[in-house]
Parts: structure tokens; sequence; C-alpha cells
């Protein structure tokens, strides 16, 4: 049973006035005045807007514990590799004295080579500095390769978060807290900061919950709707909303209520059925038209019947609305799920995620990650039985805190191995992304899905160590991900950074800590534009947005959203 459900215990329908009420005392306390009346313009007017009869569904990749995008899109030729190479070390099993760079032969015998589109004005890719417009991703993210040649997925370069635009390693030491976001270099804090976009103020509510506190009225308008944000691995900050919150589940589907048997088979004549959707609980075991069976049915029936009824007590009537409700979800995700059981179709979408992992020696549908992408494929798939216009999915990877081993071998002979590492991170990562795309090409569904990456932050340029034990530690800017219908594919946005350590963007000292370029705010408007955030609701999600360069000009590079689709 799950407690998290789209609407408060006490409002059992969608209602402007309860939505300002809810949203307008909790927003008191996001940021300074200003973006607080923002937040009440947001209110005000969001109730007005109209709802499309479109479908999208945004799904966050959350990769826990720092990864290391230094060796996810790598410079092939001119001065960037040679500074790579020396910056990273070249491993000790392709002739090197140590270190975690990526060799060439590697990437050469893997075929991960890309050349981006980006046109000749993008200087950043077109320079000598890159050798011209080649690159590579990480031998272990082949699919990522096939999936960026087919236009699918995009790069957007040394992104990061940032309370002001003004940091650089010459002011670094000297700014005051305010201007840099605090307890960098700290797992917690950052993940908080990257889920939130408010790195400068206390924790109130992430920017995908913030959407979802505008979106969720418009489009979500059946009160058993489903809840517009569903976690598929735990509680996490981006999908906190002032008023929204999200419906947390696993990968193996719903929960039942326990003593009943898997899908209630004890208490149940028909099997994979739950009780609110066409049961009617006074239709006792034994009577006509009645869906219990006798025995466990009837103590089915009679926690179904206790449910339903009206209370006097305040507290019970809340209880018994818990329960209701855990129950109505319960039947939303069932249903939700059973549309890729109905005629094969589970097969079929789970041959897409056993392909994908074909060869790896990763079963594509236990793999932990896998099993997560699978379910967000499903309901998505199933969305027409969830009564939603729009969804918020959040997944995560975790592992990437490479301090150690990061590349565990010391031959030549053993750098093909897969199971460890980081090459294993990538394979389990990037082999769901190819699962979870061809899924929903194959079920029509991939124009209205969105899935991005986010991470704590990147990893120091250079390693800790020397040797096969090596392995790096806590940066700051980072290179992400996206991928969809709507993305323009084949490209690199942002700025990728210059590779100099101890100078260039290095944050300070010489680990190669890159100060992002690309502030999380911006990264994020783009996306909630594609998601139906309108322009003048954009400072009340991103009350920081107005510090940075404009996203949507074409000057900053990066549009990596086509939002015509």
């Amino acid at each position: 049973m799950n407690l998290f459900l789209r609407k408060t215990l006490d409002r059992s329908k969608p209602n402007r006035r309860d939505f300002l009420v809810q949203t307008g005392c909790a927003g008191l306390g996001i940021t300074s005045a200003v973006n607080t009346l923002a937040h009440m313009q947001l209110m005000g007017t969001a109730a007005a807007q109209g709802a499309g009869n479109d479908y999208k569904a945004l799904v966050c990749i959350f990769l826990n514990g720092g990864y290391d995008s230094n060796n996810l899109l790598i410079p092939v030729a001119g001065t960037a590799r040679t500074q790579y190479d020396s910056g990273r070390g070249v491993p000790v099993y392709a002739g090197g004295s140590g270190g975690i760079a990526i060799p060439l032969a590697d990437i050469n015998a893997a075929g991960t080579q890309i050349t981006p589109d980006n046109p000749a004005s993008d200087y950043e890719y077109a320079s000598g500095y890159l050798g011209g417009q080649n690159m590579a991703v990480h031998p272990g993210a082949y699919h990522l390769k096939s999936m960026f040649d087919a236009g699918d997925l995009s790069f957007v370069t040394n992104v990061g978060t940032l309370s002001q635009p003004s940091v650089t390693r010459a002011n670094f030491s000297s700014l005051p807290p305010s201007q840099k976001p605090p307890q960098l270099f700290s797992h917690s804090d950052q993940q908080v900061q990257w889920q939130s976009s408010i790195p400068d103020q206390p924790f109130k509510s992430g920017w995908g919950g913030r959407m979802s506190d505008l979106l969720d009225p418009i489009h979500n308008t059946d009160p058993d709707a489903l809840a517009m944000m569903v976690s598929i691995n735990g509680f996490n900050s981006f999908q906190v909303g002032l008023s929204q919150q999200p419906y947390v589940m696993g990968s193996g589907g719903v929960t039942s209520f326990s003593g009943y048997g898997t899908n209630y088979t004890n208490g149940l004549l028909t099997l994979g059925k739950q009780p609110y959707t066409g049961y009617d609980p006074f239709k006792w075991p034994g009577t006509t038209g009645s869906n219990y069976k006798t025995g466990t049915g009837w103590r089915l029936a009679a926690l179904e019947q206790l449910v339903g009824m009206s209370h006097a007590n305040l507290f019970d009537s809340a209880g018994a609305k818990v329960s209701r409700s855990a129950r109505v979800t319960e039947g939303l995700v069932g249903g939700a799920l059973a549309v890729t059981d109905a005629g094969g179709g589970l097969t079929t979408l789970d041959d897409h995620f056993t392909n994908a992992f074909s060869g790896t020696g990763i079963n594509g549908l236990t793999n932990g990650f896998a099993a997560q992408l699978r379910t967000a494929a499903r309901l998505i798939v199933g969305s027409t039985a969830l009564s939603n216009k729009r969804q918020i999915f959040f997944v995560q990877l975790g592992g990437w805190d490479t301090h150690t081993s990061q590349i565990p071998v010391t031959t030549a002979g053993d750098a093909a191995r897969t199971d460890q590492g980081y090459y294993s991170l990538m394979l389990q990562l990037t082999c769901a992304m190819k699962g979870f795309r061809d899924a929903l090409i194959a079920n029509s569904m991939w124009d209205s899905t969105l899935a991005f990456t986010a991470s704590d932050f990147t990893r120091t340029f250079t390693p800790n160590k020397t040797d096969a034990t090596g392995g790096s530690d806590h940066g700051w800017g980072g290179h992400m991900m996206v991928m969809g219908g709507a993305v323009n594919g084949k490209r690199i946005f942002g700025q990728y950074p210059n590779l100099t350590v101890n100078g260039g963007i290095d944050v300070q000292g010489n680990r190669g800590r890159w100060i992002p370029t690309t502030s999380v705010d911006q990264y994020a408007a783009v996306i909630a534009k594609w998601f139906g955030v309108p322009a003048d609701k954009m400072a009340s999600i991103f009350p920081n947005l107005s510090r940075f360069n404009d996203p949507f000009n074409p000057a900053t590079r990066l549009q990596f959203l086509n939002f015509s689709a």
C-alpha cells in the first residue's frame, strides 16, 4: 500500500481554491519576497490556462554518486585529446604509466567515435581544439552512438549547480558564500541542489514538484487520476511539490494488501483484477454477480465495505480515505501495467530490453536499473488507463562514487572486462536507455517522451592514483544527456570545457573541477518549456533563472529541444 497519493486527504476533487491555499501558504518560504510574488502570480492564473489533448512524459534519470562524465564524452584528436591523455593518465594496460583515460585503441575497437551535426558557427565543435567535430563516447556506451547517430539523443556539456554566473577561477576563493553553491563537492547537498535548482536557499521543493504544482490542475483533472509524479526508486527531492507529492512504487509493480495472495488470488474470482475497478463490495461471496471467493473472499469483501463507508469520527474517516485511495491507486497502476500484458504486449516490450543487453552478460529484465526504466515504459505505454495527460517519472542508478578501481584492469587482456567499475555502470545505464527507447518507439510513444540525466556532479579530471586501483574524486560541472522524439539529435550543446588543469575553468588547484558554464536552471528551463511551462511562469518554477543568459537565445547554444514536437 502506498500513502503518497495525488490529492491531500481532505480534498477529494481538484479545486482551484484549494490549490491556491495550499501552494500559497507553502510558497511563502520558497525564496525572496519577489519570488514569492511571482509564485502567487503563477497560482492566480494557472487554472485559467487551457489543457491540450496531448500526452507528455518526462523521465529524470538520476545518476547517484556523481558520475564521471569526463569518460562519457571524450575528445579523439587535437589539443583536447593531448590534454585528455595527460590529465587523466593512460592506463598501464595501454602502455601508459597509469591513470583512467580511455585509450583510443579501445574507442576504435568499439567503434564509438561520433560526428556531431553542430553548425560550423558553433566554435567549440568546429575548432582545432577538439580536432574538428569528431568526438567519442565510452566503449561501453556503444548504444549511445547508435541513438546519437539516429538523431534520438544529444549531449549538453558542463552543466552544474550555480547561484550566480560570475564564478571564475580567479575569484572562487574570495566570493561571498551567497554567490556560489554551498557545500560544493558534498553528495547530499549537491543532489538536493540539482533537484531543487535553488542552491542559495533552504530546500522547500524540487523543480519537478513545482512543475507538477502548476501543471497538474490543468492537465490531470480526474480526481481519481494517478499522481502526476511517479518515483520508481524511492523518495527524492526533485519530486517534492508545494501541494503535489509523488506516488512511490517499486519496479516490480504495485503492492497489494497482504493476506489475500498475489493480485488477491485468494479473495477474488478473477485473477489480476483489483477492487474499485468494477467490483461491488456489497455483493458478498455466493451472491449473484459477486466477484469474491468464499473463505478469504468474505474477509476481503468486508474490508472493501468498511473502507467505503462514511464515518462520524474525522480520524476514522481520514483513515478510511487513505486505505480506499491507496486501493484506487493500486487499481490504476495495475490497469496501466495490464496494457502491456494483454495480447503478449509485455513479451514484445521485454524483447527490446533483452535485445539491448545482448552479449553483455547482464539480464535486461532482472537488472535493477533496467527494471525501473522498463516499468516507466510500461506506464507510459499504458497511460490511457491513468487519466493523466502529464507524467513525471524518477528512476535512479547508483554506484558512481568511483574513488577506487574505476578501471580495474592491469593488462591488455583484461581491457575488455565489463563486470566491474565504470565500464559495468556504463553498460547498465546505456543498455537500459536503449531498451527504453526501442520499446517506446515500437509503441508510438517516443515523440511524447523526454528523458534527461542528472547527477550530483562530475568527478575530478585527474585521478587520485596512477595504478589499477585509482579512481576520481568529487568534481563540479559535467555532461548530461537528453533523449526523446523532441530532441534536436546528433548534436552537442553548451560549452565543452577547456581541459586545462591548474588553469582555465579548473576551479582551484590542479584536479580538474570544471566551473559549470550552463546552470541547472538553464538546462531545466529548456526541459520545462517542452513539458508545457509557459514563458510567463518560468520564473516561478526557476526563481534564479534571470541571473543567467537566456537559455532560449540561440547564442547560448542550448536549443536541444524542438518545442513544436
